[in-house]
């Protein structure tokens, strides 16, 4: 019987369910990410050094450099991301349906290799992040 995996993304957690076929679904994972929560200055080391004179340091308008909150979300989907290479490695699933708002669904996607971008079967654009699970099942139907 196929085995299909729901991964329900958010910027604070993972939660990774599976199905038998067309049956109910069942928690997994459930992976936190500890610097989901935290505010960009706890994500930024202190500068040492140069006194502070803001007039000098001014960026651009349209920057290419990734933030730091930017960068730690990336780092924490890129672990989860290898998660599901080895776990397809390891035949616990076979199809899988990415759930997540359109902005991380963009950055999950392009770090998933090229063998788990092959069983994507379903990607749905949207935080369904805080629905309880029959929910997240109604949503699949």
């Amino acid at each position: 019987m196929k085995t299909t995996w729901i991964v329900v993304a958010s910027r604070e957690e993972v939660r990774i369910f599976s199905r038998q076929g067309t049956g109910h679904i069942k928690l997994e994972r459930d992976i936190g990410n500890p610097l989901g929560r935290l505010k960009l200055h706890d994500l930024v080391s202190d500068k040492s050094g140069a006194p502070s004179d803001n007039r000098m340091r001014r960026r651009p308008a349209y920057s290419t450099e990734e933030s730091p909150r930017e960068r730690a979300l990336k780092d924490f989907y890129r672990e989860i991301c290898e998660q599901l290479d080895h776990s397809l490695s390891k035949h616990e699933f076979s199809d899988l349906i990415l759930i997540a708002e359109p902005r991380l669904l963009g950055y999950v996607r392009e770090l998933l290799s090229k063998n788990v971008r092959s069983c994507v079967s379903r990607e749905i654009p949207k935080d369904l992040s805080a629905e309880r699970d029959t929910d997240i099942e109604g949503r699949l139907a």
